[in-house]
């Protein structure tokens, strides 16, 4: 199948599809906000998507779309201090939150029949990896794209003495990431076809910042402890993050079924750029053949 073929099969409207929302309340007065797609009939198995930094849920309305159209039901969050969830922008007192939190979400709203598999990416990436190898869950398969383990380019150095006098006195304190969107994909139309582009934020905390620095290095270290069967995606032209962090952690994962895929040219976001249909492609093969045969 050509790229274009599947470009017309799968390239799917930005749009969440419908189904149901909520808010699911947490310690510290938090409440995350949470969506559920679910496909006509019964479900043969569930998703939960975890995002990026920076971004929401709703970007991931045609990748929500195209497992729906397969039979699956799709579970995502807005990280707490992103999208719709509330929080401070670009700040957690706690980076132990995020994952207790993903692990709330997989709580209130996976339904035990069905096969569970996680797709993450980017920061949600590095949550996800730090909740599976940090909580037993039952779980047939973990798509984790892009993760945030280290970043692809060193920091300028003011902003990193700045982030680390701040660290000592005003943890709290934001920078700018600087971030453009053309270090996410090459394809412009598409990045701005998204709803809500206004809850995108690229403001960071110091505190923040070297919490999430400390747990993708954590990761990386206690990759052998993570024992489910892994799709590890990176585009390696991607400027944000590390893909030879994921090639580090690919060598050393404890996953006896594993695969490392690497897309030539893409960029950060892999199910965003030019074979976005082709990624979503390869996911979905990757779920189908870990899930019972259809019945007829």
């Amino acid at each position: 199948m050509t790229i274009k073929n599947l470009l017309s099969a799968q390239d799917f409207s930005p749009a969440w599809p419908a189904g149901e929302e909520s808010f699911l309340e947490r310690e510290g007065e938090v409440r995350l906000f949470t969506r559920v797609a679910s496909p006509v009939g019964n479900a043969r198995a569930t998703v939960l998507l975890t995002h990026g930094f920076g971004e929401h849920s709703n970007r991931y309305g045609h990748v929500a779309t195209a497992f729906v159209a397969r039979g699956w039901r799709v579970i995502a969050w807005d990280l707490r201090g992103h999208g719709r969830s509330s929080g401070p922008r670009g700040d957690v007192r706690d980076y132990r939150c995020f994952v207790e939190d993903l692990g709330a979400v997989w709580a209130h709203h996976h339904a035990a029949e069905h096969p569970l598999f996680f797709f993450a990416h980017s920061l949600g990436g590095q949550i996800a990896l730090r909740f599976l190898q940090t909580t037993p869950v039952a779980c047939e398969g973990a798509i984790i794209a892009s993760p945030w383990l280290r970043l692809a380019f060193d920091p300028p150095r003011w902003k990193l003495v700045l982030a680390r006098l701040a660290l000592r006195c005003w943890p709290t304190f934001i920078q700018s990431t600087g971030h453009h969107w053309e270090r996410l994909s090459r394809d412009s139309t598409h990045m701005s076809s998204f709803p809500d582009l206004h809850l995108v934020h690229h403001d960071i905390s110091a505190r923040m910042y070297f919490a999430v620095r400390a747990a993708g290095e954590a990761a990386l270290a206690a990759a052998p402890a993570l024992r489910v069967p892994l799709l590890l995606l990176h585009g390696d032209a991607d400027p944000v993050t590390s893909h030879h962090s994921t090639c580090e952690f690919f060598e050393h994962a404890g996953s006896a079924d594993k695969t490392l895929r690497i897309f030539p040219g893409a960029r950060h976001e892999t199910h965003n750029d030019l074979d976005r249909a082709l990624v979503l492609h390869e996911i979905a093969d990757w779920i189908e053949a870990r899930l019972p045969p259809k019945v007829s």
